[in-house]
C-alpha cells in the first residue's frame, strides 16, 4: 500500500525572513568594507603626511649643505683674492700700479743727430702713465727692475744707431742699415730705477 506526503511547503514568511537574513548579511559586509576602505585611507593619508615631512626635512637639509658649499666657495674666493693682492703689494712696494707702456714712430723714418731724443709718438697702451709721448722720456713712479725692449730697422745705405739711456748715462744700443736689404736690430735690458730717474733713447743717422 503506497502512501503520498504532501510536499514540504515554504511559508511567505519563511523566505522574506530570508531575505531579511541575508540583506543583514549584505549590510554588514558593506559596512566592514566600508571600515576597512576608511583605514586604508588612514593608512594612506598618514603614510603621505610622513613622506611630506621626511621630503621637508631632506629639503632643509640640501639648503643647509648647498648654503655650506656656497660660504666655502666664497671664503676660497676670498683667500685666493687676498693672497693675490698680497703678492701684488709685495713686487710692487704696497701699489697696485701695472707699468707698461709701448710706443712706436708715427711716421716711417725720423732723422736724428748726436744727443736728440728719439720720440716715439705713437703711444698703444701705457699703463700707469710713466712714459710721455711728447719728450719721449720715461719716468718710473715706483722703485724697482725695469725691462725695456727697443728696436730699429733700416735699409741699405741709411744707417742709423739708438741708445738706451738712463740719466745720461749710457745702457745699451741697437745698430742697424749696414748690410744688404733691409737691416733689423733690437735689444732687451733690464735696470733698476728710482723714482725720480729718466729714460729715454737718444740717436742718430737714419731710424725706422
Amino acid at each position: 500500500m503506497l502512501v503520498a506526503f504532501p510536499e514540504p511547503q515554504c511559508s511567505n514568511n519563511d523566505f522574506q525572513e530570508k531575505i531579511l537574513e541575508k540583506t543583514v548579511r549584505m549590510e554588514l559586509h558593506i559596512e566592514l568594507l566600508e571600515k576597512e576602505n576608511k583605514e586604508l585611507k588612514n593608512q594612506l593619508l598618514l603614510t603621505q603626511n610622513n613622506y611630506n615631512v621626511d621630503l621637508a626635512a631632506q629639503n632643509a637639509r640640501l639648503g643647509e649643505i648647498e648654503a655650506l658649499i656656497l660660504a666655502k666657495s666664497l671664503n676660497t674666493e676670498t683667500r685666493i683674492a687676498e693672497a693675490a693682492e698680497t703678492i701684488m703689494e709685495k713686487y710692487t712696494n704696497g701699489t697696485k700700479h701695472k707699468i707698461i707702456f709701448r710706443a712706436t714712430l708715427s711716421t716711417q723714418s725720423l732723422a736724428l743727430t748726436a744727443g736728440k731724443t728719439a720720440v716715439f709718438d705713437t703711444v698703444h697702451a701705457n699703463f700707469g702713465n710713466a712714459y710721455n709721448p711728447i719728450n719721449g722720456i720715461f719716468t718710473p713712479p715706483l722703485n724697482g727692475t725695469y725691462v725695456f725692449q727697443f728696436s730699429m730697422g733700416n735699409p741699405t745705405g741709411k744707417p742709423g744707431r739708438l741708445f738706451l739711456k738712463k740719466n745720461a748715462e749710457f745702457i745699451d744700443y741697437v745698430i742697424a742699415g749696414h748690410t744688404s736689404g733691409w737691416d733689423i736690430a733690437g735689444k732687451t735690458a733690464f735696470f733698476y730705477l728710482e723714482v725720480g730717474d729718466i729714460v729715454y733713447v737718444e740717436g742718430t743717422g737714419y731710424n725706422a
